[in-house]
């Protein structure tokens, strides 16, 4: 389902959490932004993977060329090099979500856990060490693309775990040691704030230009596709998916009867209720996530049926034939209009040799059909097969 079909119900955001309360939905947004969120990430491993190495400098000043000092160089080498190979699994498999996560939360959990020994053997920089714990939870909340909950857990147990060191070490007083406490709370929470405010922001975003594309693709008035859906290639695209699995697909083109009569009779705002009205039938009958329904123009609508055959095809539109001449549009108070609609069919069998020659032959055969209801009387149902010599199926009326 393209994007732009996605139900307004899904477009919810859990605002605690910064992500969509519908998991496809969150899916979908993931899946679109992740080729610039991978992006971004490749450039934040590699960064740490340099940082990360080039500071080993300091642990060398401060402890001296010994075996202790090499130790910790060589921790944050492994540090790169999970770095590194996160970049490299990305590159590999640029479209998986999961990957994109893993090598964020990987990164990030060996780098605060080499920190946490870098510290333990150097207390006596306890003043940097808490400036660069500070700058790596800065990088956590914002630097780093993740899920907001995996990041909040890195961030809040990293803190957790530096803090008990430093209460271990007992190079603290119980003032300093409160202090810091609640610097690292502050330094979370604001990190959070950060993060959510970042996270909601791309979702609202996301949100508008979905919402901009519906205006564009689907007509105020019946809340269909418009045929600008069409010009997009979407009869194309589902040929084109027709031939490369071998299902069927079937077009129904209907058409209100006598829609002029009611305009001329009850007014044209009547005439706009008996079309939202039939709109409304339409779609409520077919396959939301499926089908779809274009206002084709003026009173004629066309139903596309993606793996469906003539057979289905008939028995839906004959439903909604019935469905539609039974009901009546209120139009004012103790004031209705009733009218029927024709519906013409075309379709591709599954596993057929041969296709239409474009989206328009197909439209073209089942506007004959539509036609052929008409000059029949009107209020039918015909459907034809697509083949090599066309060949009618079955009528009905």
């Amino acid at each position: 389902m393209p994007l732009e079909d996605l139900p307004d119900s899904s477009l919810i955001i859990d605002r605690r959490r910064a992500e969509f309360t519908d998991p496809d939905c969150e899916a979908r947004f993931i899946a679109h932004t992740l080729p610039e969120r991978n992006g971004q990430l490749k450039i934040s491993l590699l960064c740490a993977a340099v940082f990360y190495v080039v500071f080993g400098a300091t642990d060398i000043a401060t402890l001296g060329p010994t075996a202790t000092a090499f130790a910790l160089v060589a921790l944050r080498v492994l540090v790169a090099l999970v770095a590194l190979g996160g970049i490299y699994a990305i590159r590999r498999r640029p479209d998986s979500i999961a990957l994109s996560n893993s090598a964020s939360s990987a990164l990030l959990v060996v780098a605060l856990a080499v920190f946490m020994v870098v510290c333990w053997y150097q207390p006596e920089t306890l003043p940097w060490n808490v400036m660069s714990q500070a700058l790596i939870l800065m990088a956590v909340y914002v630097n780093f693309p993740n899920r907001i909950h995996y990041t909040v857990a890195i961030g809040a147990g990293s803190s957790a775990v530096f803090g008990a060191m430093l209460a271990f070490q007992g190079n603290l007083r119980a003032d300093d040691l409160l202090t810091l406490v609640l610097l690292l709370i502050l330094a979370n929470t604001l990190g959070y704030i950060a993060a959510r405010r970042f996270h909601l922001g791309l979702r609202e975003q996301f949100c508008s230009a979905i919402l901009l594309q519906q205006m564009a693709d689907r007509d105020p008035l019946t809340g269909c596709h418009n045929r600008r859906i069409l010009q997009k290639g979407l009869l194309d695209a589902e040929l084109a998916r027709t031939r490369r699995y071998g299902t069927g697909l079937s077009v129904i083109l209907c058409d209100i009867d006598h829609f002029k009569r009611i305009n001329d009779t009850h007014g044209h705002a009547a005439g706009d209720r008996v079309l939202a009205d039939f709109a409304g039938l339409l779609r409520a009958m077919t396959r939301e996530t499926v089908d779809r329904v274009v206002r084709y123009g003026g009173e004629e609508f066309l139903v596309v049926l993606p793996q469906t055959e003539l057979a289905g095809a008939l028995a839906l539109a004959e439903r909604i034939r019935a469905a539609f001449a039974a009901s009546a549009t209120r139009i004012g108070d103790g004031v209705t209009a009733s009218a029927t609609a024709s519906f013409g069919i075309a379709c591709v069998p599954a596993q057929h040799p041969h296709l239409p020659a474009s989206a328009e032959a197909l439209v073209g055969a089942a506007d004959a059909q539509l036609y052929a209801v008409k000059h029949n009387g009107r209020n039918g149902v015909r459907g034809i097969v697509l083949s090599g010599v066309p060949e009618l199926v079955r009528v009905a009326t």
